[in-house]
């Protein structure tokens, strides 16, 4: 299972744990431009995998209020929202 999640993230699982993992690309080497995945966290549940998802992102942000903040983690969960009705 893979479940992208907009342009940044996707959301893996195996028996144990979801998996939240950033896109990223390769830079140098014969592999320039290829995408590969880079982990940012295990979680026992899907709940924490997603709060950790935008924990994370809104950390890595440059908001510089708290209503910045609410619309990111707004645009965030909007994103979480389409990619599990798109995986449905």
């Amino acid at each position: 299972m893979q479940i992208d999640i907009g342009d940044k993230y996707a959301l893996t699982a195996d028996q144990f744990q979801y998996i939240v993992q950033e896109k990223k690309t390769v830079k140098e080497g014969k592999n320039a431009g290829s995408e590969y995945l880079s982990l940012v966290g295990y979680y026992p549940k899907l709940s924490q995998a997603i709060t950790g998802l935008i924990h994370l992102d809104v950390q890595l942000s440059d908001v510089q209020s708290l209503q910045a903040m609410e619309q990111h983690i707004n645009r965030i969960s909007l994103q979480c929202e389409q990619a599990f009705t798109e995986k449905a």
